[in-house]
């Protein structure tokens, strides 16, 4: 029954419904109606063929009416009501929500941006002027006016990016590559800061734009088509900070013999593992990684995506860490849009791109559900809420004569009580030091959570195929905890019933007729005769000549002691089960493989104990407790089914 439980559960976002009215009742269980579209939903999700049959519809609705026998005993227990299954399926509601709480629109233009950026690499300068998320208004345009004053120096040809990047931007790497940050693609920058770049055409100079850093301006250099992505491997040799010039010098005549021994044919991994001095990134210690542009320095970058076929490796080269080489692996050019946009959502939902979607979501909502609010009772907080609130120590008794409401919708009213207790629960020590500016981004998150909160429990109304879908999930966790317990693990941890039912079931596990064995092995003749001589002599142990023989190579011999059966050795099959020392002899003309065996017993068939076939013992008393269980189901609860119904649903296409 493991089967159905997949049946059940894995079932993906993207899958069409039909649930959208409750219509026919197809049977009940135990009285209780189950409704034909929730059958169809599940039967057309897991059918492969697209045409149903009145046999195929026999056969789920036998799976169907299980499935639905083990989810009324749960409910009969009070299982839909324990902690753990209600942590449980909210934590699958939560992810089930997810596509529900966005602005569809605005989602597929982001996706379709993300995909367009990643089909193309820009190569772009910057010039940061640092400012945190507390600046004050005065800090703030202090900031705004030293980059815009940089970029008119700039255009006024005073200086260049440059130079105006090495002496004048926060940004610590500045001085090393004067604001170039080489090649790179969509998420690879935060947001701001990635649109900036790819809406500034080649060669020209954004205007001032902010971001979590602080001001940046940046130049686009250069755009070219995306890459895709390259699998390489790397040996590196680090440069330290301490090294002479003799020492680096050493360091690059070290890389070139290298370089020289995978010419002559040594494994590249085994160089690596022997040599490289790479334990950080990904790909240390030779192991292959896939690498996108953007991802590595420039100079690395640029050589990895050089190489062109499968197996080629670089030329030693240098950049700022060390001396390194490269060999490629394989390559993916960038996929399609579609084979991409499950990649690409997943990416925007823990980007800041998210909340461009959900600003546009709320502003939906407000309008749907007629939000209104007064924006004078709103400022009456900004009196009351002081400096503490910073601290995290704010009291919010101060607000206690603040009885007005600050906004409503749909059937519900937020007062000012409420939003105060929210900000006395949410309070934390910050830099913040502006009371009013915090209490609008308070207010907003606090609209927007609320606004979220009430679409959530719309969500089944509003979207039949949500409701299946969360109830799906329901029943597929019932079914999963009700089946363990009563199936799968008491078949485990029931000893005693494992037992009783191996003492009546016992015969049905039998061994074949097996030998107690000994068996010497060997691709070279004149090995194998050399073992079979000292087995004869008698003189030292089994194991004492295979240590002998295996002392220039492990290779050499091979040894296996135990009980085999006929089919399982080949070998034993070729010496006839003829008891005692069997004289060396051929064994496998192809390969070359020489044999000998000593057979030390003969053992008949026989039962096999618990502990020898414990594994098929344990599943087939699992089994043997379902079907008792589900008989026992079957009576509780008995089942009326309606063939007419059933069996309209035959010779039906699965629409696309």
């Amino acid at each position: 029954m493991r089967n159905l439980l997949i049946i059940v559960c894995a079932i993906g976002f993207a899958l069409p419904t039909y649930g959208q009215e409750k219509g026919a009742v197809l049977m009940t269980v135990n009285n209780v109606p189950v409704y034909k579209s929730e059958f169809e939903q599940i039967y057309w999700k897991n059918k492969k063929e697209k045409v149903a049959t009145k046999e195929d519809l026999d056969e789920y609705m036998e799976l169907f009416s299980k499935f639905k026998l083990k989810v009324t005993e749960a409910e009969d227990l009070g299982m839909d009501t324990v902690a753990s299954f209600i942590k449980e399926l909210d934590g699958y509601r939560v992810q089930l929500e997810k596509p529900y709480l966005v602005d569809k629109q605005v989602n597929e233009r982001l996706i379709t941006e993300a995909y367009d950026r990643i089909n193309t690499e820009i190569r772009a300068s910057h010039i940061l002027i640092k400012m945190d998320g507390s600046a004050t208004p005065e800090d703030t345009l202090k900031a705004y006016n030293k980059i815009k004053n940089i970029r008119e120096k700039i255009l006024r040809g005073d200086l260049t990016f440059a130079e105006a990047a090495k002496r004048m931007s926060e940004d610590e790497s500045a001085k090393q590559n004067h604001g170039d940050l080489g090649y790179f693609t969509a998420f690879r920058m935060v947001y701001s800061f990635e649109s900036a770049a790819f809406n500034t055409p080649v060669g020209e100079i954004s205007q001032p734009f902010r971001s979590r850093f602080g001001y940046h301006i940046v130049k686009t250099v250069d755009s070219r088509a995306g890459r895709g992505s390259v699998k390489v491997s790397h040996l590196m040799l680090s440069i330290k900070k301490e090294m002479s010039e003799l020492d680096k010098e050493n360091l690059r005549k070290k890389i070139y013999e290298l370089y020289e021994k995978l010419g002559e044919g040594e494994s590249f991994v085994k160089l690596a593992k022997e040599f490289s001095e790479d334990r950080q990134s990904k790909l240390k210690m030779g192991k292959e990684a896939w690498l996108k542009p953007g991802e590595a320095f420039l100079e690395f970058d640029s050589v990895a995506f050089s190489l062109k076929n499968n197996g080629d490796y670089s030329t030693p080269f240098l950049t700022k860490v060390g001396w390194h080489i490269i060999k490629k692996g394989d390559y993916k050019p960038v996929g399609d849009l579609e084979s991409m946009r499950q990649e690409l959502k997943n990416k925007i939902q823990r980007d800041v791109r998210a909340q461009i979607s959900k600003g546009k979501f709320i502003v939906k909502l407000k309008e749907e559900y007629a939000f209104s609010e007064l924006t004078k009772n709103k400022t009456e907080l900004y009196k009351v809420i002081d400096n503490s609130v910073f601290k995290g120590k704010w009291n919010p008794e101060s607000t206690n004569e603040l009885k007005g409401e600050l906004f409503s919708f749909a059937d519900r009213t937020y007062s000012q009580q409420d939003f105060a207790s929210y900000i006395a629960s949410t309070q934390k020590p910050s830099k913040n030091n502006d009371i009013v500016k915090f209490i609008n981004n308070k207010y907003s998150k606090y609209v927007a959570n609320m606004l979220i909160a009430y679409e959530r429990t719309q969500l089944s109304k509003k979207y039949p195929e949500f409701r299946d879908l969360l109830k799906e999930y329901r029943d597929g966790i019932l079914l999963f905890g009700i089946t363990d317990e009563k199936v799968w693990s008491k078949g485990v941890e029931d000893t005693t019933g494992l037992k009783e039912y191996y003492e009546l079931h016992k015969n049905e596990y039998m061994w074949p007729d097996r030998v107690d064995a000994k068996i010497f092995t060997s691709s070279n003749k004149k090995t194998i005769n050399a073992a079979y001589k000292l087995v004869k002599k008698g003189k030292i142990g089994h194991d004492s000549i295979v240590n002998y023989l295996n002392k220039e190579s492990q290779l050499n011999i091979n040894f296996e002691n135990g009980r085999f059966v006929e089919n399982e050795k080949e070998v034993i099959k070729d010496f006839s089960w003829a008891m005692g020392l069997n004289k060396p002899k051929l064994i496998d003309e192809l390969v070359g493989k020489y044999s000998f065996v000593i057979i030390e017993e003969k053992l008949p068939s026989q039962v096999k104990e618990l502990k020898e076939a414990k594994g098929l013992i344990t599943a087939a008393y699992q089994d043997y407790l379902e079907i008792t269980w589900l008989d026992a189901l079957r009576k509780k609860y008995p089942i009326q089914i309606n063939k007419d119904i059933l069996y309209s649903i035959a010779g039906q296409q699965q629409a696309e």
